[in-house]
């Protein structure tokens, strides 16, 4: 009985701290706003670049994939993802055209 006790209190404790350090960064957030001139304030911040794609690991650091390359597939391959469209064909015609390619190196 105790124990859970001592428990308790340390939990009541661990949330006020974070709550006072949550409260001490909105305060400093609201003195830099303050503090700021009116141009910065106004002036639009760039998002960060930051890729969505993650590239998977490849066996060699010399691939290339070439524009003219993915030019013909996206010219011959078109695929909208409408309604109507049927996955299977178009993925029938991706795995077709790749067939006709013959890649070096990798493993």
């Amino acid at each position: 009985m105790a124990d859970a006790q001592v428990r308790r209190e340390a939990d009541q404790e661990v949330v006020q701290l974070a709550a006072q350090q949550i409260q001490q960064h909105y305060d400093e957030e609201e003195d830099a706003d303050e503090n700021m001139p009116m141009a910065q304030i106004l002036t639009p911040t760039a998002a960060p670049d930051r890729s969505s794609i993650v590239y998977p690991t490849f066996g060699r650091h010399d691939f290339q994939l070439r524009a003219n390359l993915i030019n013909l597939f996206s010219n011959n391959l078109k695929f909208y993802g409408n309604i109507h469209e049927i996955l299977k064909t178009d993925l029938s015609r991706f795995l077709r055209m790749c067939h006709n390619f013959q890649f070096q190196g990798g493993e």
